[in-house]
C-alpha cells in the first residue's frame, strides 16, 4: 500500500514558513544532522544504500498534495536524492556554506536529501542529512540516518511502520489536554536587538559550533543554567526553555521518520540548580506534558487551522517575525534540543570512519536562540544559532561564557559555580 499521512497542524506551520524570495525558494524550517568523517569516502555505495533505506522509509520521500484541510503527504515514489559536492566548509559555522540553504520544496520534492560535502584540504568529508520540518523531525532524519548507514554496512534496515501524525499521537497519549499559558514575553538572552541595514540583514541568522571535550553528566541542565545566568547578565530576570521531547516512547515498537516531537517549558529562577532543573522535567515528562495540544489553540479546535490558507499562515508569521525582532519579546528564551550520546561507529561503513555528529539548528524565524547538544565518546558537540540582529558577534560572547564556566565546574566540582 502507497504511504499516504495527513499534513498536521504543526507540520502545516513549518510549510507555512517557506517564502519566495528574488525568484528562490526558501525552506527555514529544516533538519541538518551531519555526519562528520574521513575523505576517502564511497559515494557509489552511499547512493546505493540511500535507496534502499529510502525505500523501506517512504517518509523521507514525500510531496505535499491536496490543499487546506484535505493536504496530506504521499509517497513520491523517488528515492531520496544524493548530491555530491566539494567545498572548503570546516562545519563549524554557517560560513561558506551557502548550499545549507539549498530548498526542500514540499509540493516537487524533494522533501528530504543526503548531501556529501568533500573538503579536499581538511581531508574530511560531511555527510549532512536535510529534511523538511514539515515532513520530518530531527529524530525521524536520525532515524533515517541510522538506516542509510545499515545499509551501507549491508544489515537489513529497520524501516517505517506507521503513518500516525504528532496529534493523533499526543491525543493517544494525553487525550485533549491544553497547555497553560506561559505569561508576559521575555527578552532574547543576547539582548535587546540591533539596527541593520537591508544588506545586512541578506543573512537572516548566523549559527556556530563548539566542542566541549570530556565527559560532562547533566550537559542539558548545565547548557540550560549557564545560558539562563547570561541572560541575566544582560538585564532580564524571566527565563524559560522550550526543550523538544520524541513522542516516540509511548507507543512500543513505533519506528517513523514523521515528525512526532512535543515539548516542554521550563522556567528557571535565580535559585534554579540542576538537581531541580531534573526534578522539574521529570514532573511534567510523569504528566505527560509534551503531548498537550500547543498553548496557541487553546481558544478554538487546533484543527481549524488546517483550513486557513498556508499564505495566511505566512503573512502573519511574518508579521510576528518583525514585531519580536524589533521589540526583541519572545515566547521563550531559547529552544535547546539535547540528542543524546550518539554513538559514532553506528554511522560509519565501507570504508568511511565517522568522527563526530551533530545537528545544526534550525532557523525558527520567531525564536530568540536554539541550541542543540549532540554527544559523543570524547565530548559534546554545541551548536547555537540566533537571529542576525540578536547576534553581532554575541553568539561566540554566549558560548565562550556557557563552555568557560562548564569547564570550569568540571576542574572546580566544589565551587557552586552553576547557580543563576
Amino acid at each position: 500500500m502507497t504511504y499516504e499521512r495527513p499534513l498536521s497542524t504543526i507540520e502545516r506551520y513549518y510549510v507555512s514558513c517557506d517564502s519566495i524570495k528574488d525568484g528562490k525558494h526558501i525552506t527555514p524550517c529544516m533538519n541538518q544532522m551531519v555526519v562528520e568523517g574521513n575523505a576517502d569516502i564511497d559515494v557509489e555505495a552511499f547512493r546505493r544504500a540511500t535507496t534502499k533505506a529510502s525505500y523501506q522509509n517512504p517518509g523521507s520521500r514525500v510531496k505535499l498534495k491536496g490543499h487546506l484541510g484535505l493536504s496530506r503527504w504521499v509517497d513520491s515514489e523517488h528515492s531520496t536524492r544524493l548530491r555530491v559536492i566539494e567545498n572548503d566548509w570546516d562545519g563549524l559555522s554557517n560560513k561558506g556554506a551557502t548550499f545549507l540553504q539549498d530548498p526542500l520544496p514540499v509540493r516537487s520534492g524533494p522533501t528530504s536529501e543526503v548531501l556529501i560535502v568533500i573538503n579536499k584540504a581538511l581531508n574530511k568529508s560531511f555527510v549532512l542529512f536535510r529534511s523538511h520540518h514539515g515532513a520530518m523531525d530531527g529524530r525521524g532524519t536520525l532515524h533515517f540516518a541510522h538506516d542509510v548507514f545499515r545499509c551501507l554496512r549491508g544489515e537489513k534496515a529497520m524501516g517505517e511502520n506507521s503513518n500516525i501524525t504528532d496529534m493523533q499521537l499526543a491525543q493517544s497519549i494525553n487525550h485533549h489536554a491544553k497547555a497553560s499559558s506561559l505569561g508576559l514575553d521575555v527578552s532574547a538572552p543576547t539582548g535587546q536587538p540591533v539596527r541593520m541595514s537591508d544588506s545586512e540583514k541578506q543573512q537572516t541568522s548566523r549559527w556556530l559550533r563548539r566542542s566541549l571535550l570530556g565527559k560532562h553528566k547533566g550537559i542539558l541542565a548545565k547548557v540550560a543554567l549557564e545560558t539562563a545566568r547570561f541572560t541575566r547578565l544582560k538585564g532580564e530576570d524571566n527565563v524559560r526553555f522550550q526543550i523538544p521531547v520524541d513522542m516516540r516512547p509511548h507507543q512500543d515498537g513505533l519506528n517513523s521518520t514523521a515528525n512526532l516531537t512535543g515539548g516542554i517549558v521550563v522556567d528557571v529562577h535565580s535559585d534554579t540548580d540542576v538537581e531541580q532543573w531534573n526534578h522539574n522535567i521529570k514532573l511534567q515528562l510523569a504528566d505527560k506534558k509534551e503531548a498537550e495540544i500547543p498553548r496557541f489553540f487553546r481558544f478554538f479546535p487546533f484543527h481549524l487551522l488546517n483550513w486557513v490558507p498556508r499564505k495566511t499562515i505566512h503573512n502573519s508569521n511574518s508579521r510576528l517575525v518583525k514585531k519580536r525582532r524589533s521589540q526583541g519579546k519572545f515566547r521563550t528564551t531559547g529552544i535547546i534540543s539535547n540528542l543524546g550520546l550518539l554513538k559514532i561507529e553506528q554511522f560509519s561503513g565501507e570504508g568511511f570512519k565517522a568522527s563526530k555528529c551533530y545537528f545544526i539548528p534550525p532557523e525558527f524565524d520567531t525564536t530568540a536562540l536554539f541550541i542543540t547538544l549532540a554527544g559523543h565518546p570524547e565530548g559534546v558537540e554545541i551548536l547555537m544559532r540566533a537571529p542576525t540582529e540578536l547576534d553581532g558577534g554575541r553568539i561566540e560572547e554566549l558560548l565562550d561564557f556557557v563552555i568557560h564556566n562548564i569547564e570550569h565546574a568540571a576542574v572546580n566540582p566544589t565551587q557552586n559555580v552553576m547557580s543563576v
